[in-house]
């Protein structure tokens, strides 16, 4: 028995059907498989796939021909050994093998099609997104509902992860989720899409929240995503923040003409002595004011922060009735980009180091150039801090931070101001007069 396999439409430049033909005793029967291919990765004459880096699958699917091959011999043996002791043994009749070999190759019911969607990479990808979507995936800690930022950064890893298919012809599954597709989708984040080392970090330890769920559901073997080498990126990134000399300019500026601009004003500069993020500054009704404090549960986290109120925050929230207007957070940052501009004090240029492309650039702008809203929970973490006048804890308890490794990223302090602090402590220390022990 002799199989061969062959493409439908051979010279075609787009996907085309794989088919065999099977060869045995003077006869001969042609099967269609339920798989596609280029004919550009086909080799006619070893009949088999192209051994390339641009068909990720090839040993897979030369696997799968050999396995039909194999399979095929298989049917003629269980059918000699089946008509063993007969004084002749027929050939094996057409019909028998080719109901055998469409039921090794027949494709599969709806039912079973779902099943089988369900369980490669896109599928359950999706199902696992929907899950997270309806409320129905909820944090594993906490068992509630996931922040809406954790969705969209899942929703991001998606349209990274399918426009990486297509730029690289990469073929996404669970058993080339492997270190040579590590390498790749770095590459194509840092190289193509230019994206800093932590924003790529954070779409690495994405995926491996995506494979280590599939690994417990049984969906997949593979634990590649555990080695040492398939590790989240991250680098200490240059990020600004504003001084309270600096904040008290910005705030004295006259936006009386310009209330959207005046409000955007006022609402960073409160991020900027309570350390709460856009998301909660928005939130904010006169429910939340108690007793001198901001009492609300932030909205990322889900967890309760309680904010004394300092005085120029107070006043700013009387000044709109303990309440703060909402706004989308893309036209906050661009009205705050125009109030920052014409602030004299942030005209300054300023050198910020980043990473771009995978290589280290220096960036001299305005120091205007570099506000966010995000700024301001860094101004107010990075202050308090320099202040010296609170516990770290004491600060971690109002900006909701649960780990000191995670506080320490928002402190913006330079070499320099750590220097002139130490310096000072040092100078003070120095003042205190001696005592000296009386001997007894």
């Amino acid at each position: 028995m002799k199989v061969n396999f062959y493409l439908k439409n051979p010279k075609g430049d787009y996907e085309t059907w794989i088919y065999c033909k099977v060869r045995y005793q003077g006869n001969e029967l042609k099967i269609y498989t339920d798989k596609k291919i280029e004919p550009q990765y086909w080799n006619a004459e070893t009949q088999t796939v192209r051994q390339t880096k641009k068909f990720a699958n090839h040993s897979e699917y030369n696997r799968w021909l050999k396995n039909i091959a194999d399979h095929a011999d298989k049917i003629e043996t269980d059918w000699i050994n089946k008509n063993k002791g007969k004084d002749v043994i027929t050939p094996i009749p057409t019909t028998v093998l080719k109901e055998a070999l469409r039921k090794y190759l027949a494709k599969p019911t709806k039912e079973e099609k779902v099943i089988i969607q369900e369980r490669t990479f896109w599928g359950y990808y999706n199902n696992f997104l929907f899950r997270m979507q309806n409320g129905t995936r909820t944090h594993l800690g906490k068992g509630t509902p996931l922040a809406a930022k954790t969705i969209f950064q899942f929703e991001n890893l998606q349209r990274h992860l399918e426009n990486f298919e297509k730029k690289t012809r990469y073929e996404l599954s669970f058993e080339n989720i492997t270190l040579t597709f590590y390498k790749k989708f770095i590459d194509y984040l840092t190289i193509d899409l230019k994206l800093a080392p932590n924003t790529i970090g954070k779409l690495i330890t994405n995926i491996k929240v995506f494979m280590r769920e599939a690994l417990e559901d049984g969906i997949t073997t593979n634990t590649t995503f555990t080695h040492r080498k398939f590790k989240s990126i991250h680098s200490k990134s240059d990020t600004v923040y504003l001084t309270i000399p600096e904040i008290k300019e910005l705030q004295k500026m006259d936006l009386s003409k310009k209330p959207s601009y005046e409000r955007v004003r006022d609402t960073f500069v409160i991020g900027c002595y309570t350390g709460l993020r856009f998301s909660d500054l928005t939130k904010i009704t006169p429910s939340n004011i108690i007793d001198g404090m901001i009492e609300l549960t932030q909205t990322k986290t889900g967890n309760p922060v309680v904010i004394p109120l300092v005085k120029e925050v107070t006043e700013l929230l009387n000044k709109y009735n303990n309440k703060l207007h909402v706004i989308s957070n893309q036209k906050y940052n661009e009205y705050l980009y125009e109030v920052c501009k014409e602030c004299d004090i942030l005209k300054t240029e300023i050198t910020i180091n980043e990473i771009k492309g995978g290589k280290k650039v220096v960036i001299k702008k305005p120091k205007y150039e570099f506000i966010s809203s995000h700024t301001a929970r860094r101004s107010f973490a990075t202050n308090e801090y320099k202040a010296g006048d609170l516990e770290v804890s004491e600060i971690m308890a109002i900006t909701g931070h649960t780990t000191e490794k995670s506080f320490y990223k928002y402190i913006r302090e330079t070499q320099k101001e750590t220097a002139n602090r130490i310096k000072e402590k040092i100078r003070l220390r120095e003042l205190k007069p001696v005592t000296h022990l009386k001997a007894v």
